[in-house]
């Protein structure tokens, strides 16, 4: 990394990053299974006399009929209950022969990168600071590990951000204000989504969506207003979305259950255009502080917090169903602390609107009756601390 002053209070950097990673990854996969291959002799009856058995029912039932599991009529037949199934008797064989089994899989990979940064600053005045900056960054694929998922591994996520901003201090450094207006560009971005695996069924993986954008602004205060008085806050507003076609398998889907739909590979959804996942549009928080001087240097200090979190999506689809709702909460503590510094109480109050969010959404498919979880903030809640300091003076 190199800077280079251009100009009078212009300065100039540049930095350029080199980094391999090396990701090795191991699985062993222990699964119950059935099979003729546990019993030498019975494996040999089967390949000597079934060998143009094409699935494993047609070779079972020629062993149950072989080894005497099946009741015999008059005329040495297999007998047939009213369904026309076989009558089984004590030496029936309903299944192969169990054993345990492990597939062990080894992965290995090394993501190389180049990536840089251009940051541009002006000393506008000894109070103000613009500046301007241009980053490109990677983070290194991976795999997604366990239920032979179809996309066993997944490639580098990349983006380039651009950011502009301004760092300001005014009243004698009692007044700070800095902010920023940014845009991030993804040429891939790691999202969790669900897929079909080649066992059959589906599991969670890690997919590479093909592009994303991440537009927004953000700005702080912190403002010193007396000696004993503290106020500040900030703000962001961070509009996302998926800016490429990427279709994704929507198992909790209601209207298309397995059962009706059994080709849930045709069960997806475009997620082009919405909403990246758990990225609020807007959240802001606003907090204050007041101290007050007590006899003897003793001090109390009464302090409150705000803050808003606009609505998030737990999952790519934007289903308003599987979206937690936009909340606010209100801290309130007052702390007293002695004059030696060595004993503090404290009451608090959180949570004093007592507005409960959801924090997940969990989501189920038909096997799980479509059902829905959800986690959650704390309801208000009273506290009273006490600390003391043993090592005081």
């Amino acid at each position: 990394m190199a800077e280079l002053e251009v100009a009078e209070n212009i300065a100039l950097t540049v930095g350029v990053r080199y980094a391999v990673d090396d990701v090795t990854a191991e699985e062993n996969l222990f699964r119950y299974t059935e099979t003729f291959g546990g019993n030498d002799v019975l494996a040999r009856f089967v390949t000597d006399n079934f060998a143009t058995a094409n699935d494993l029912s047609a070779a079972l039932y020629a062993l149950n009929a072989a080894n005497g599991g099946f009741a015999l009529d008059a005329n040495g037949n297999v007998s047939v209950d009213q369904y026309g199934q076989p009558i089984p008797t004590e030496n029936v064989v309903n299944g192969g022969f169990p054993i345990a089994i492990s597939v062990y899989r080894p992965f290995q990979r090394d993501d190389e990168k180049f990536t840089g940064r251009i940051n541009l600053d002006w000393d506008v005045t000894e109070e103000i600071r613009l500046y301007f900056s241009a980053t490109s960054g990677y983070r290194s694929g991976g795999y997604n590990l366990v239920f032979f998922s179809n996309t066993s591994a997944y490639d580098p996520e990349n983006l380039i951000a651009y950011e502009f901003g301004y760092k300001t201090r005014f009243f004698d450094n009692t007044l700070q204000i800095n902010g920023s207006v940014y845009f991030y560009d993804y040429d891939t971005i790691h999202t969790v989504a669900t897929e079909v695996t080649s066992l059959g069924g589906t599991s969670t993986s890690v997919l590479e969506a093909p592009g994303a954008e991440i537009m927004g602004l953000e700005a702080e205060i912190l403002w010193l207003a007396t000696e004993n008085f503290t106020l500040g806050g900030n703000f962001s507003f961070t509009p996302s979305e998926y800016t490429e076609d990427l279709f994704i398998l929507d198992p909790a889907r209601v209207e298309t259950p397995t059962s009706l739909f059994p080709n849930e590979a045709d069960n997806t959804s475009n997620i082009n255009g919405n909403q990246l996942l758990q990225v609020p549009e807007s959240k802001f928080t606003v907090y204050g502080t007041y101290s007050f001087p007590l006899n003897d240097g003793a001090k109390l200090d009464l302090s409150s917090v705000y803050s808003w979190t606009d609505e998030v999506y737990y999952s790519p689809f934007e289903n308003d169903n599987e979206k937690a709702e936009a909340y606010g909460r209100l801290d309130l503590r007052a702390t007293w602390k002695n004059a030696k510094q060595n004993l503090e109480i404290a009451g608090y109050v959180n949570n004093v609107l007592d507005d409960v969010a959801v924090l997940q959404v969990l989501r189920n498919g038909e096997g799980e009756h479509f059902r829905q979880s959800a986690g959650t903030t704390l309801p208000r809640a009273y506290g009273l601390e006490v600390t003391v300091n043993f090592g005081g003076n």
